[in-house]
């Protein structure tokens, strides 16, 4: 992915507050908790680590991170008031917010009749955190004595969002408690006896526990996968049996391209939002766990760039549909019911500028990447003073939905829809959507349009965390 500097010259126009930025990484965390040292196998206090699941049971309690700037913009404010108005009434919410912004959001709460459920937990208005709430903690419970903890990775570079699990446990009597282990929320999927992890922050905890100030010290001759296994169990969950979501080697993405399309040239950016090892950089992006079947199979859906191609008559160049179905392969031999659902790949096109311009600035950032792409382009026939459209490329995806498959509430699925506006396109996906998830058995809650999301490399199941679930 290109350098925050240099993406920000070429797509000017970028949204802010994409889920996958973050800061520069430097070791500040690990000296900050240098004195959590340990060696062994630690437990923070915690007997049986369980994991809320990502599908199973009603939704009781629910997380969600509002900055100020959430409700100023028109679009995410839509959104967001549409997922408050589809849950139910008596759902308990715990809303992060900046502590000059309540009442316009206090609003929205009384307007959909949860105006007594909430916990309000302020941040001072200088705190800089994002809204995606799904991903500076894992949520679980401890079997030994019923607490909560929102339980946070050994570092998290997103902004100010390391600072919410703390204030959650001021306001809302939540533990907030680190783990010596590098993961996102939004890289989990809790399943019945399973979890799922994607590998990307896998392969970083093995290289957190390589590094010279790692935070434990594994047992002399151990295998770091298996001492990685360990901790996870110790920290995380330990009763569920953790699978790893991923290629075996790591994706190959070209930073820059420089493509041709009729009599038009495009700089494409389109590494944005995948990771080294899976073809989106959170798997809940692309992967929905539904339930088991009656022949004991658990059914999830795996996102297919190929399927929402022969829907729109598109064709996606940087889908990487091979990807996802080397993954759902791997998860069917696994024993999984998997099935296919449409995931779309789009660009929005940005800034023009000369090749010229374009050539000065990768000897400028001496970008290697970008000077392959200017090549690229020279070869399909732009010259110095051609114009050259700037494409960033993100995700659109119904997979990243809240789901609840409940005894007592029923089956129900909350999800967005993007077939709005200049995205008007999209409605047919919309709608195939509605039915998978009708096929299912499924009440299907339609939000509204969450491309403003999409554009930021996140949708609805990023930006809430679940708490507590019930039956």
């Amino acid at each position: 992915m290109a350098s925050d500097g240099l993406y920000r010259h070429l797509v000017p126009n970028a949204p802010l507050y994409r889920r996958t930025d973050r800061d520069p990484a430097d070791g500040t965390a690990v000296e900050r908790y240098a004195s959590l040292r340990a060696a062994g196998r630690p437990i923070p206090g915690l007997q049986g680590p369980q994991l809320t699941s990502s599908w199973q049971g009603r939704i009781e309690q629910i997380l969600l991170a509002l900055p100020a700037w959430a409700t100023e913009d028109a679009e995410s404010a839509t959104a967001y008031r549409s997922l408050i108005s589809a849950l139910r009434p008596g759902t308990e919410f715990v809303v992060v917010h900046s502590a000059s912004t309540r009442t316009p959001i206090e609003e929205w709460f009384i307007d959909a009749g949860h105006a007594g459920t909430v916990t309000w937990v302020p941040l001072p208005d200088y705190v800089r955190f994002t809204d995606w709430a799904e991903d500076a903690y894992v949520s679980l419970r401890d079997t030994g004595d019923g607490s909560s903890y929102l339980m946070e990775p050994w570092e998290f570079q997103r902004a100010g969002d390391a600072l919410i699990a703390d204030a959650v446990e001021e306001y809302a009597g939540i533990r907030a408690a680190q783990a010596p282990l590098i993961f996102q929320g939004g890289n989990c999927l809790i399943g019945d006896d399973f979890w799922l992890l994607g590998t990307d922050y896998f392969a970083d905890s093995v290289t957190l526990l390589q590094g010279r100030r790692a935070p434990v010290t594994p047992p002399e001759g151990a295998d770091l996968g298996t001492t990685v296994r360990q901790l996870f169990g110790d920290y995380v969950d330990s009763g569920r049996t953790l699978t790893l979501v991923g290629t075996r080697k790591p994706i190959p993405v070209a930073e820059f391209r420089g493509r041709r399309e009729d009599d038009g040239y495009f700089l494409d950016l389109p590494s944005g939002g995948t990771g080294a090892f899976q073809p989106i950089f959170h798997i809940d992006m692309f992967m929905t766990l539904i339930g088991r079947q009656d022949d004991g199979r658990f059914t999830l859906l795996v996102g297919d760039p190929a399927m929402a191609d022969d829907l729109l008559g598109t064709s996606s160049p940087y889908a990487l549909s091979e990807v996802y179905d080397q993954i759902a392969t791997g998860l069917t031999a696994a024993g999984f019911d998997v099935r296919r659902t449409p995931l779309v790949h789009r660009s929005t096109p940005g800034q023009s500028l000369p090749l010229a311009d374009l050539r000065a600035v990768a000897q400028r950032e001496q970008s290697a990447a970008l000077a392959s792409a200017v090549r690229e382009l020279a070869d399909a026939g732009a010259a110095d003073d051609t114009p050259v459209t700037v494409r960033d490329w993100h995700h659109v995806t119904w997979n990243n939905c809240l789901v609840e498959n409940s005894a007592d509430a029923g089956r129900h699925v909350y999800l967005p829809t993007f077939g709005h506006g200049d995205n008007a396109d999209l409605e047919p996906v919309d709608q195939h959507m509605t039915r998978v998830w009708e096929n299912l058995g499924f009440q299907v809650h339609l939000l509204a349009d969450f491309n403003s999301f999409a554009r930021r490399q996140g949708v609805v199941h990023c930006i809430k965390k679940y708490l507590r679930r019930g039956n």
